[in-house]
């Protein structure tokens, strides 16, 4: 699931806030829970308005896990780490932030960022409900139960959870050793995960249909703890690789009104080429890919010019010789692209692909050169 993707709804702080297509399913869950709730409990509310209560208090309990990640963000930054974006999905909210953790009390401060305001915000919510009263003090306070519940879930120490990455932050101060911490910590959040996947299920054989929301829950802990611990392991691997170890030599750019049917024979078919430079008098403009290819009617080949379906020199993502190779990933990964041209001082010197990485990365695994010792960080 690419969770870097979704309808931008906004910006807070630079941050871009998205929706997983994904957070329909569970927001159109929670908002007819919630109706089928109020009509039990509030009859006098009517058809209309207990549905409108629970559309209503789904769109209070989002905007909670909305402040839950951007506390996180907000840390992130604070600590000079870049937040391209939120996105709200299926299981509530995730924030995409760059870079690495330099230390074990940054990641302890950015991961318990999150549950304190879910705290706070119970806190606040069930005070303000008890000066309210009434049904509508009742429906707050329910929010507020919510939010510390929200606080005491995410605190369970298994990883990727924030109680995880607290673990994993005390683990990482008392052994000096990141990747073993994030052993330790993957460990313990396939461990919940299976506790939640057998507890649903003999809730299920009992008869309570709600237990198959434990089983989904926990198959996403237990495969985010498994693909976290990966990651990690694959980004040791290439953490002293620059760009310009791996580095295809720049292509000769092609003028940017060739035709899309000469790339594909000459360039993709002929000679397996992924993407393709263009150039105006000189000046590259453009980059175009299989991908854009792609989208490109067949029978549209031999009357599209590549500049009316290339991508713009300044929307290219690009990076620099120096630049770590676990670093271009993460750009690739973030922009959905499989390709950076390599820019030193303002001249194209290389392309970096994603299968030449992997293909290093397949390298260095199958000669154990993954692995703790003089990389892990204190």
């Amino acid at each position: 699931m690419d969770l870097t993707s979704g309808l931008l709804i906004g910006r807070v702080r630079g941050i871009e806030i998205r929706v997983h297509f994904s957070w329909i399913f569970i927001f159109t869950l929670v908002a007819w829970s919630l109706a089928t709730y109020y009509g039990t409990q509030y009859p006098e509310w009517g058809e209309v308005g207990r549905y409108i209560g629970g559309a209503a208090t789904a769109v209070m309990f989002f905007v909670s896990v909305l402040l839950h990640e951007l506390s996180h963000a907000f840390v992130a930054q604070h600590f000079k780490m870049p937040v391209p974006s939120i996105t709200l999905f299926i299981f509530g909210g995730v924030s995409n932030i760059m870079g690495e953790m330099n230390s074990a009390r940054q990641e302890f401060l950015i991961a318990i960022a999150g549950p304190a305001m879910s705290f706070v915000l119970g806190v606040v919510l069930i005070l303000i409900a008890t000066g309210i009263g009434g049904n509508l003090g009742e429906v707050i306070a329910y929010l507020g139960f919510v939010n510390m519940i929200l606080a005491v879930f995410n605190l369970l120490p298994g990883f990727p959870l924030d109680g995880g990455r607290v673990f994993r932050s005390i683990l990482w101060a008392r052994t000096k050793d990141h990747l073993k911490a994030t052993r330790i910590a993957s460990y313990a959040g396939s461990g919940i995960g299976w506790i939640m996947i057998v507890g649903g299920l003999l809730f299920v054989l009992t008869g309570n249909l709600f237990g198959l929301w434990y089983v989904m829950i926990g198959f996403f802990l237990k495969s985010a703890a498994e693909s976290a611990y990966s990651q990690l392991l694959v980004e040791r691997a290439l953490e002293r690789i620059r760009a310009s170890d791996v580095m295809r030599p720049a292509p000769t750019p092609l003028p940017e009104d060739t035709l899309v049917q000469r790339i594909v024979d000459e360039h993709v078919l002929a000679a397996g080429e992924r993407c393709v430079l263009l150039e105006r008098d000189g000046r590259v403009t453009g980059l175009l890919t299989t991908t854009d290819l792609a989208k490109v009617p067949r029978d549209r080949w031999p009357l599209t010019r590549a500049h009316e379906v290339m991508v713009q020199t300044e929307q290219v993502a690009t990076c620099e010789p120096s630049t770590a190779v676990a670093e271009a990933m993460r750009t690739m990964a973030t922009r959905d692209v499989h390709q950076l041209p390599v820019i030193d001082g303002g001249q194209l010197v290389g392309i970096l692909t994603r299968g030449d990485i992997l293909a290093q990365l397949e390298t260095r695994m199958r000669f154990g050169m993954v692995g703790g010792g003089p990389n892990s960080r204190a």
